[in-house]
């Protein structure tokens, strides 16, 4: 790379983050459909031939959001990913909530996601194999981290991880469309920690919830 290219790429970086920055806040606002390059540009402070540049597209723009956020939260957040690889159903709970809160400190993406997830719902819709793809993964992940925790011997014998794991997920995205409707007044992180608490005392052997010690 000649000084002059390695010049134009470092420039060139900042002025995608920025790009993928107004993306994310227009399409958290108005839904993909509804968010235009331009105004996206704007919120920029560049042109709709400048992302067009530098992403070809609104369908590429809009992934490049999606991976960033993905990005940023692994980048972020270790946590979870240790207690996807241990065998305490707990303290995976824990971990779950724990990323939960972290969300919270964004509005934006969790409102993002919420537009996103139902207009993905389209099969012609850009995301959606994005969210097909996602909710595969992320399931797969909680369910094999429940497998591990029942071949422990910490959960019911009638435990079925891949259900459980889509229960978590599906309470987790229903409360993030109240509490987006309720412009945060909802309490998620009490709503959620009640049900994942209720579900640790329903599916473990001890009966135990997220704040107690295993009885033994």
């Amino acid at each position: 790379m000649t000084p002059a290219v390695g010049r134009r790429y470092a420039a060139a970086e900042p002025r995608r983050a920025a790009i993928v920055e107004a993306a994310l806040g227009r399409f958290a606002q108005a839904g993909y459909l509804n968010a235009s390059l331009a105004r996206i540009a704007a919120d920029a402070g560049t042109s709709a031939p400048v992302i067009a540049h530098h992403f070809g597209s609104k369908d590429r723009l809009l992934m490049a959001v999606l991976e960033a956020r993905e990005e940023r939260t692994v980048r972020t957040f270790g946590p979870l990913q240790d207690a996807v690889r241990g065998e305490d159903v707990r303290e995976l709970f824990r971990a779950i909530l724990a990323l939960a809160a972290y969300n919270l400190t964004q509005p934006g993406l969790i409102q993002l996601y919420t537009r996103l997830s139902a207009e993905a719902g389209d099969p012609g819709h850009p995301a959606h194999g994005y969210f097909t793809e996602r909710y595969e993964r992320v399931a797969g992940v909680i369910a094999d981290a429940l497998r591990r925790s029942l071949a422990a011997g910490q959960l019911r014998a009638d435990t079925d991880p891949v259900l459980v794991a889509r229960e978590i997920l599906a309470v987790s995205d229903g409360l993030q469309i109240q509490w987006s409707f309720t412009e945060g007044r909802l309490d998620f992180m009490e709503l959620y920690r009640a049900h994942l608490d209720r579900l640790a005392r329903a599916i473990t052997v001890d009966g135990t919830g997220l704040a107690e010690s295993p009885r033994g």
